[in-house]
C-alpha cells in the first residue's frame, strides 16, 4: 500500500487487507510523506505482526511503489490503494489462481466503485490469456491498475518508471502484458473509490501528459510510429468535457451494464444506468449506460463494439 493523506479512508482500506480470508500475508505500507494525521487512526491495526510501514518524503506514487519492490518477501504480490477496498476473499482467490497456473505473471480481478459512499456499477468479465493478450496489444489495460496480484519471480524485478508521476500503474502493466501471460478473474473483488477532488480529476491536462508519454513510449518498446496512432485514437476518442473531467467513468459504468445484463440481472443493470445517468444529467454521454441497459443484450453488446469509448489512461 503507497499512502498519501488517506484521511478518513485509510483505516477501512487497511481493514480490508487485515481481514482477508487469506492470512499469511506481509503488509508493506509505505507512507508517501502523509501530513493529514491518517495514521493515528489505525495504531491498533499497525499493531498486528504483519504489517510493516516504511515513511519516506513525500516522492510520488512510482517512487513509493518501487521502495515497496524493494523490500517485497512474498512469492506474489498485490496492490492496495490506500483509499479502496478489497472483498474478504481478494487474496485468496488470486493466489489460488496464481498457484494453479505457475505459467501466468499476474492475475487481476473485477472491480466496482465507491463514488459517495455508495458501492456500484461491478465489472466482472472473465478475461482469458488471449482476451488479455488483445486488450495489451490495443494499448488497454484487461482490468483495473490496483486489481492486480503479480508472480514475484518472473516480474518482481520490473520497476514503475519514476517520471510517471500519473499513469505510472498503464506503463507498468503494458510492459507485463508485453512480456508475460496475465488473466482476469470472472469476479469483482475490489472496489475503487472515486474522490471528487483527487488531483487527477482536478487537472485534466497535466495528467493526460503523462497519459501520453506512457502511450509514447509503449510505442517505442513496440516499434510503432506513436504520432499515426495518436491521432487514429483522437479520432475515436471524442469525449465530452465532463468525460475529460472524470475519466471517462461513464465507459466503467457501460461495462457494468452489458456484465450484468449477460448474467441477466436486469434490474440492476437498469439501476446502474442510472446511477451513471445522475452523475451529469445534462450530458448525453453520461445516458448510454441507462440506453444499454434498455436494449436486448446482444444489440447493446453489438452497438458497444461498433462506437466503442477508447481511453489510453490509467484511472488513477
Amino acid at each position: 500500500m503507497s499512502v498519501y493523506n488517506a484521511g478518513e479512508y485509510l483505516r477501512p482500506s487497511l481493514l480490508s487487507i487485515v481481514n482477508q480470508t487469506y492470512r499469511n500475508l506481509d503488509i508493506l505500507i509505505i507512507d508517501d510523506g502523509s501530513t493529514d494525521g491518517c495514521f493515528e487512526s489505525v495504531q491498533d491495526l499497525l499493531a498486528d505482526e504483519r504489517v510493516r510501514v516504511i515513511h519516506q518524503e513525500n516522492a510520488t506514487k512510482p517512487v513509493a511503489f518501487n521502495r515497496a519492490l524493494d523490500h517485497i518477501r512474498g512469492e506474489f504480490y498485490a496492490i492496495q490503494d490506500g483509499d479502496d477496498i478489497s472483498h474478504p476473499m481478494r487474496i485468496e482467490k488470486q493466489a489460488r489462481a496464481l498457484v494453479s497456473k505457475p505459467h501466468l505473471a499476474a492475475v487481476f480481478c473485477g472491480n466496482e466503485l465507491i463514488i459517495n459512499g455508495t458501492f456500484m456499477a461491478p465489472v466482472f468479465a472473465l478475461k482469458s490469456e488471449d482476451v488479455c493478450r488483445v486488450e495489451i496489444n490495443a494499448f488497454r489495460m484487461p482490468a483495473h491498475d490496483p486489481t492486480g496480484m503479480f508472480r514475484t519471480s518472473m516480474v518482481g524485478h520490473m520497476r514503475y518508471e519514476p517520471s510517471l508521476k500519473v499513469c505510472e500503474t498503464f506503463d507498468y502493466i503494458l510492459r507485463i502484458g508485453e512480456s508475460y501471460p496475465m488473466v482476469v478473474l470472472g469476479e469483482c473483488l475490489y472496489a475503487y473509490r472515486i474522490l471528487p477532488n483527487s488531483l487527477t480529476r482536478r487537472a485534466p491536462a497535466w495528467r493526460q501528459q503523462f497519459a501520453t508519454e506512457a502511450f509514447r513510449r509503449a510505442c517505442d518498446r513496440r516499434g510503432l510510429r506513436f504520432e499515426q496512432i495518436s491521432e487514429d485514437s483522437k479520432s475515436a476518442n471524442k469525449l465530452s468535457r465532463h468525460s475529460l473531467l472524470d475519466n471517462n467513468i461513464a465507459a466503467h459504468f457501460m461495462t457494468s451494464v452489458l456484465d450484468l445484463c449477460r448474467e441477466n440481472r436486469r434490474l440492476l443493470a437498469l439501476k446502474t444506468g442510472w446511477q451513471c445517468a445522475c452523475l451529469h444529467p445534462a450530458d448525453p454521454h453520461y445516458y448510454k449506460a441507462l440506453v444499454y441497459a434498455l436494449m436486448p443484450p446482444r444489440a447493446a453488446r453489438r452497438l458497444r463494439r461498433a462506437f466503442p469509448t477508447i481511453s489510453l489512461e490509467a484511472k488513477k
